[in-house]
């Protein structure tokens, strides 16, 4: 009877350990950090610097977020309506951090770091994290 229970059991944990090993996901999570750059001293607006994490030559080296329709930076009212644009992108929040940089005359400026996520399937591409963000690093 002792072994019947015991194979019962055996039964039962290597069920349950390919039930789990199935729920596996074939996504893998890709992060990113957005810095947002003030860049008028009279104004909140700001510019966003990129490091989506696909780094393999210059080429995906952190690079600027650009409005397509201008050819210049995308200029952006605040550090959250960054986050927002990144959130209708498909990433989600991960971290922020907040780093006091000195300035000259004007004092003290904030520079705002965002760790963002987003899952793609394993044979993911750099285009595919850089989706429709026009993204440059000039």
């Amino acid at each position: 009877m002792k072994k019947l229970f015991l194979i019962l059991a055996l039964c039962v944990v290597g069920i349950a350990a390919n039930a789990q090993m199935s729920e596996q996901s074939d996504n893998v999570k890709v992060y990113c950090e957005v810095m947002c750059v003030q860049y008028n001293l009279f104004k909140q607006d700001v510019n966003a610097l990129v490091d989506f994490g696909i780094a393999e030559q210059g080429k995906y080296a952190n690079g600027w977020i650009y409005n397509s329709s201008n050819n210049k930076k995308y200029s952006f009212a605040s550090p959250m309506s960054v986050f927002a644009y990144m959130a209708k992108r498909g990433w989600e929040y991960k971290d922020a951090i907040i780093v006091t940089e000195s300035a000259g005359l004007g004092g003290k400026s904030n520079v705002w770091h965002f760790i963002l996520t987003k899952e793609f399937p394993i044979n993911y591409t750099p285009e595919d994290v850089i989706g429709d963000i026009d993204y440059r690093n000039k």
